[in-house]
């Protein structure tokens, strides 16, 4: 029972990444506004008339968010029944179906508020970088949850010393390059650039719009993160040697140097869809390594006999 619990976590991982790649394409499409300003309906609607794509397209993305949140809901109804009280799989669900309603009211915050389609606004760009942290805190919670199911062990947080703090660090910036990437790519939808040279010089003019001149943020503080990661990596593989560490580390490394290397190509070609998209999923994918490397590292030592993790063994 447990075993098909962890199996099924790692499923609603996967699926959540889809419905996230789905949502960036709703908005570099401009497809947010397809719905009108309703929300739950859709035009009013509950299955609405599709007469024009962008309809099409946010309403496939509602459909697809909302069987994502009946999937998390039966993640934590399963959880309840098949592990013991306080085990860290119950807390992980709980924590998965919080952000996921955090998604919900964000999503729909978005379109009742109209900073959808072509919105230029400052909430827009603050709420499209609030909304991808939670993103990603959600994936972090699914991810945690799928590897305390496997067993994994309970993480502990005080008396790790320079390690929790370098880990700590690393994590907020993971989420501010998030944040940052959300807005850049914002900024490429709203304001496209006629060559690689033009957007340059629309990125150092100071009387272009602020979208444009936030772009320049997010490859510097992409390249800043990778060197960290890549500093902290090494350093944690000397300071906690385990088989965990080891690896978590250098699937971070392999990861964020295929980020940069998408995202030096999306800056090159203009940010076409394609690519926003792949980029989209290796920032996904860096960020559940960093969040595995973070658990196996701060992982509680316990005796290899201990069944499951629980969340007293935190304490």
């Amino acid at each position: 029972m447990q075993r098909r619990f962890t199996q099924f976590a790692w499923g609603v991982l996967a699926y959540n990444i889809l419905v996230i790649l789905w949502g960036a394409y709703v908005r570099a499409s401009g497809s947010g506004a397809g719905c009108g300003q309703h929300w739950p309906l859709c035009n009013g609607q509950v299955i609405p008339r599709a007469e024009q794509v962008q309809t099409l397209v946010e309403f496939t993305h509602r459909i697809t968010s909302g069987l994502s949140a009946i999937l998390v809901v039966v993640m934590v109804v399963w959880s309840l029944r098949s592990f013991p009280k306080g085990h860290l799989a119950r807390l992980g669900s709980k924590l998965t179906l919080f952000f996921i309603v955090i998604e919900s009211l964000l999503g729909a915050g978005l379109v009742l508020f109209q900073l959808v389609a072509g919105n230029t606004s400052v909430a827009r760009a603050v709420a499209g970088g609030i909304h991808l942290v939670n993103t990603l805190l959600l994936v972090g919670a699914i991810t945690l949850t799928a590897w305390w199911a496997g067993g994994g062990r309970a993480i502990r947080l005080r008396g790790q010393g320079a390690v929790g703090w370098m880990l700590g660090v690393g994590v907020v910036a993971v989420l501010a390059l998030g944040a940052t990437g959300a807005i850049t790519a914002l900024g490429d939808t709203l304001f496209p650039s006629d060559s690689l040279s033009a957007g340059f010089a629309q990125d150092l003019d100071p009387t272009a719009h602020f979208l444009i001149r936030l772009r320049f943020w997010h490859p510097a503080l992409a390249i800043a993160t990778g060197i960290y990661l890549l500093v902290v990596g090494q350093i944690l593989s000397r300071l906690r040697p385990s088989e965990g560490t080891r690896l978590g580390a250098t699937l971070l490394l392999l990861l964020f140097l295929a980020q940069l290397g998408v995202g030096a190509v999306n800056l090159a070609l203009l940010a076409p869809i394609t690519l926003q998209i792949i980029h989209l999923l290796m920032a996904d994918l860096v960020w559940v390594a960093l969040v595995l490397l973070s658990a196996a590292t701060l992982a509680v030592e316990a005796p290899e006999s201990a069944p499951q993790p629980s969340f007293a063994a935190a304490r």
